[in-house]
């Protein structure tokens, strides 16, 4: 291995570990390469641009847009008011609620950290009210927020589709199958559970279930109208983001009769755009370091490695499993999907694992790792909204977080759990 790119990897950890930004360490470490190697440093600002001239990001800082927009119109409220109508009145009904309202608003926002932080206060405060503990109700809605991020539109399937040249549609599908199994999971967990959770509320009438249900038909309706374009071929994923924002100023035009505070409308704007510009530079960022692994031909040796240990595509399975499992502990979802997705998913093509179905497979571990401590993402989000600190939740979150694992490990095997719905439509090679 050249002793350019040995200092040049240990400069990125050394530099990653005391703190300092993944994409100014993933710049900075490379630029120690180039000029340990004699190159020009031409290729910064090239690689750094190449990496984020793609299109398919476009459809990131519009999703995100949707989901705070669909925060502020009241979907949240609405949204929990239609899952008590339907499973609420079950004994543990609320922790029904919550994990329905998840796997719901995660059709909105494609985001876990969206979920907590949209849906906590409401969800904690009402678990409190019908006589569930505080720690309880956090854990429960930071575990169920894994949805999010699983069930389209996600973020995350949008950019690994962008970081790899898959499909954005066929891994958005291959996704909600999935995302419906981890909350039919976590469900499982509550209903073995159930005789040590209170009775749930006394029952609405007929009319006032007639009237949460119709007032929350038009936020329910964003995923249908997202997918439903893209699977018609109306729209490109991209272009079903930007439809997303545009219905969402509707509902807010509607539900709140255009009456928005405009310091509100400004710090959901700003919260967008930090966050875009983070994801930006990281793709550049990745992009540029992605160039200098490859010029060493770092992803070929870690192939043919594997290829050497083994030549069994389940296997492989296994150690990306427990490899991205570990990684998504100590690194957030889309910084290590722009590090590790153009290095594994030329691997798993020589193994045999369909894209779409390894794009999926990675996503929901990525996806797992912004709920597992210690730096889980969804957790710290929990922590600020609910005032509990995280050492009173990991316990409550263990049986829920083992379910989710459970689906990962059906998913990984069973690869027509992921595949079954993009073939109906034909986005499938």
């Amino acid at each position: 291995m050249n002793e350019g790119l040995i200092v040049a990897l240990i400069t990125f950890g050394f530099i990653m570990f005391l703190g300092i930004p993944l994409s100014f360490s993933m710049i900075l470490s490379t630029l120690i390469y180039l000029l340990t190697n004699g190159f020009s440093l031409f290729i910064v600002p090239h690689k750094i641009f190449t990496g984020i001239d793609t299109f398919t990001l476009m459809a990131i800082p519009f999703f995100m847009l949707a989901g705070e927009l669909m925060v502020i119109s009241g979907a949240a409220e609405r949204i929990l008011e239609f899952s008590n109508v339907l499973v609420g009145r079950y004994r543990g009904g609320l922790a029904y609620v919550n994990i329905l309202a998840s796997m719901l608003f995660g059709g909105c926002s494609g985001s876990a950290l969206a979920d907590v932080a949209g849906l906590g206060r409401l969800e904690i405060s009402m678990m409190e009210k019908g006589g569930y503990t505080r720690s309880f109700s956090t854990a429960l809605t930071i575990t169920s927020s894994v949805q999010g991020p699983i069930i389209p539109p996600s973020i995350i399937m949008v950019l690994i589709g962008a970081a790899t040249n898959t499909s954005v549609g066929a891994l958005l599908l291959g996704g909600a199958i999935p995302g419906v199994l981890v909350g039919l999971a976590q469900s499982l967990v509550v209903f073995l559970n159930r005789k040590k959770f209170p009775r749930s509320p006394v029952e609405l009438p007929l009319r006032k279930k007639v009237i949460v249900l119709l007032s929350a038909l038009p936020f329910l309706a964003m995923p249908v109208i997202i997918l439903g374009g893209i699977i018609s071929g109306v729209f490109t994923p991209t272009e079903a983001s930007a439809i997303a924002v545009l219905y969402g100023f509707i509902l807010i035009f509607v539900y709140r009769k255009g009456k928005v505070n405009l310091s509100e409308l400004g710090g959901l704007f700003k919260r967008v755009g930090i966050t875009t510009a983070t994801i930006l530079m990281l793709s550049g960022g990745s992009n540029l370091f992605g160039w200098m692994l490859a010029n060493e031909k770092l992803p070929q040796t870690l192939a043919n490695f594997l290829l050497s240990f083994t030549g069994d595509k389940y296997v492989f399975l296994i150690i990306m499993n427990i490899f991205l499992l570990l990684w998504g502990m100590f690194m957030d979802a889309l910084p290590a999907i722009l590090i590790l997705a153009p290095i594994f998913f030329p691997i798993a093509k020589q193994m045999g694992v369909d894209s779409i179905h390894f794009g999926v497979v990675m996503g929901f571990n990525l996806a797992i790792g912004l709920i597992t401590p210690p730096y889980g993402a969804a957790i710290f989000t929990g922590v600020v909204v609910s005032g509990l600190p995280m050492e009173k939740l990991v316990k409550e979150m263990v049986p829920f977080i083992l379910a989710s694992i459970g689906i990962l490990i059906l998913v990984t095997y069973f690869p027509e759990v992921v595949l079954y719905i993009p073939s109906l439509f034909g986005l499938l090679d």
